[in-house]
């Protein structure tokens, strides 16, 4: 890959019938469907559009267009789609830019696929008049504006499933814990991610606020059928998981390497800046595996890597990107006591390939509305 500038439960059994076949017992769904169903897309109350009739592109697609279209579980395989790529010249990421004017920012980022032929932007503000974030997707075959989309959804599930990916790749097989640090609106496609690929039994949920992780746990409950219990402390999460996920906005760490049994997976998905910190260094230290999206964007934004590297205790050949450990160029989990860790940052492709997905079943299913 080049780099950056240069180069980022139906039952519907049939109504009529014997009722011994009435009696039989519903099969329990595996854990990966049920965390799949968790984020299923809407069933459309109306009638489905004649696909004659179909939204001529380029299209405009609202964030319930999105939820009713795709899932975490379609993220991820998306994802490993995409980075099944990695190596190829022509799949290109431009790491995020970021404009400030006093408390708001504009963020900016883009990507090509070249073997789908399509390039894309993500472009998003966030200040005190609220969020906005849109991908605008084109295609480089007629050099058209395919769509524009409304991206916080997508966004909430990309980001869910590159972590997704991660511990797919990274994880014991037989982890069955989660411990989860964060509540806020990134934190449910992370857990519902990791349960896509592992049979996840319980999850161990910290927040600060208590309300907070109460409502958390019973979400999990309820949406993933999976135990979820609130703990009172941070470590009292983190220490029995087989699985550890951070997804904060923090400045300080919030999970400690004294914390972490042996043969732990970490994924770090909240912290995208260089001012931000949720691990301490001794956590990216005791890391076997230590992996981002992208290098380049790693270099400007991982704050925890970027420190132990000014401080000659690290170096950027010990990160790994995780199109490489999906194309096979990088060695992942060697043994059961390796620790590994995944550092999150959501880079622009993974925007970009999952934009072209929901496109393709927008004009598929006639949702979306012609953009002017």
């Amino acid at each position: 890959m080049r780099l950056g500038r240069a180069r980022s439960m139906r039952g519907d059994g049939a109504m009529g019938g014997a009722k011994k076949r009435a009696k039989k017992k519903t099969k329990k769904p595996a854990q990966a469907e049920i965390a799949a169903k968790a984020t299923s897309p809407a069933k459309s109350k109306g009638k489905s559009k004649d696909k004659s009739k179909a939204t001529p592109e380029p299209l405009y697609l609202t964030e319930e267009d999105v939820k009713s279209l795709v899932t975490v579980k379609d993220a991820i395989a998306t994802l490993e789609e995409l980075f099944a790529t990695w190596s190829d010249p022509a799949t290109v990421n431009l790491p995020r830019q970021r404009a400030r004017a006093g408390d708001s920012a504009f963020n900016l980022m883009g990507a090509a696929w070249g073997a789908k032929a399509l390039f894309g932007l993500k472009a998003y503000y966030i200040g005190s008049g609220g969020a906005r974030s849109h991908v605008l997707l084109y295609s480089s075959r007629d050099a058209k504006l395919r769509a524009m989309i409304e991206s916080d959804n997508l966004g909430r599930m990309r980001t869910g499933a590159a972590s997704g990916v991660a511990t797919k790749l990274l994880a014991k097989p037989e982890a069955r814990t989660v411990g989860i640090i964060g509540t806020g609106q990134q934190a449910f496609t992370q857990v519902a991610a990791v349960c896509a690929v592992r049979r996840i039994e319980s999850v161990l949920v910290f927040s600060p606020t208590a309300e907070h992780r109460d409502a958390f746990a019973k979400k999990i409950e309820q949406q993933l059928r999976v135990a979820a219990q609130a703990m009172p402390a941070a470590e009292a999460a983190v220490t029995p998981a087989d699985v550890v996920i951070a997804i904060t906005k923090s400045a300080e760490p919030v999970l400690r390497a004294n914390w972490l049994k042996s043969g732990v997976h970490v994924n770090a998905a909240g912290a995208n800046a260089a001012a931000r910190r949720e691990i301490d260094a001794e956590t990216v230290l005791r890391a076997t595996v230590r992996a981002t999206d992208q290098l380049e964007q790693a270099r400007v934004e991982a704050g925890e890597y970027r420190d132990l590297i000014a401080a000659s205790r690290l170096r950027w050949q010990d990160v790994v990107e995780l199109g490489d450990l999906v194309t096979g160029k990088a060695v992942g989990r060697r043994g059961p006591a390796d620790i590994t860790l995944f550092k999150s940052l959501g880079i622009a492709l993974e925007d970009v390939a999952f934009a072209d997905l929901i496109c393709r079943r927008a004009l598929e299913r006639g949702l979306g509305k012609p953009m002017p």
